[in-house]
């Protein structure tokens, strides 16, 4: 054979190169779809001769698309209609309400559970229901005063101190009884300066002619003791 024209029967390294590069690529795609893919050889060299170098067929490479695919579910409309949207939020906010409203209710009976006991001198207990409503509505100045009430008869001063400094400090800044109370429990432990500040406070911040009166009545009853 005419050495010029020995390539045509001698191995082609670059159409085994890409062979290799093709059962390599079909072999990870089917690893992926998790079953066998046999890949199929095209012979490149079909349709040359002696008189016809020419390569007539080429083998075709699928290529990823650079652009990503957006599923349907991600897809945004611009029409968006309001009604449900609306009437959601409106049975949320019921909701709240309602839910607000069954523990004001649950407090407002622990509240009188401990009121009871504390009228029986059952102290422990009236503070007891009374924490148990504060774990049902914890902005209520009424039960902060009512269980610090029931600390100072049982001589728990500074815990009283904290429940009333909750009451005039954070929820109610005027509240009369959380400053008178706290006037009597800052006398008990003898710090007389900040109880005198305590008693000024409520007088300024009550002036009201019978709240007045009340705190008057308190001040002479707290000299007493």
């Amino acid at each position: 054979m005419d050495p010029e024209e020995a390539f045509l029967t001698q191995r082609n390294l670059v159409v085994e190169t890409l062979k290799h590069l093709d059962d390599m690529a079909n072999a990870h795609k089917a690893a992926e779809r998790g079953k066998d893919t046999k890949t199929q050889e095209v012979d490149i060299t079909a349709g040359v001769t002696e008189g016809n170098y020419l390569v007539i067929s080429r083998v075709e490479r699928t290529q990823k698309s650079s652009a990503r695919y957006t599923p349907k579910k991600f897809i945004k409309s611009g029409r968006v209609n309001l009604m449900p949207f609306m009437q959601q939020i409106d049975v949320t906010h019921e909701a709240r309400l309602k839910a607000r409203r069954e523990r004001h209710v649950a407090a407002e009976n622990f509240r009188r559970l401990g009121n009871e006991e504390f009228r029986n001198g059952i102290y422990d207990k009236a503070i007891y229901f009374y924490t148990k409503g504060l774990q049902y509505v914890t902005d209520t100045p009424v039960l902060y005063c009512n269980r610090a009430l029931a600390r100072i008869k049982k001589r728990e001063f500074k815990l009283a101190l904290i429940d009333l400094d909750m009451v005039v400090f954070k929820l109610d800044p005027g509240n009369m009884r959380g400053w008178l109370y706290r006037a009597g429990a800052l006398a008990r432990i003898n710090n007389e300066p900040e109880s005198q500040v305590a008693i000024r406070n409520a007088f300024i911040f009550n002036r009201n002619p019978k709240d007045q009166r009340y705190i008057q009545m308190f001040v002479e009853k707290m000299r007493e003791f």
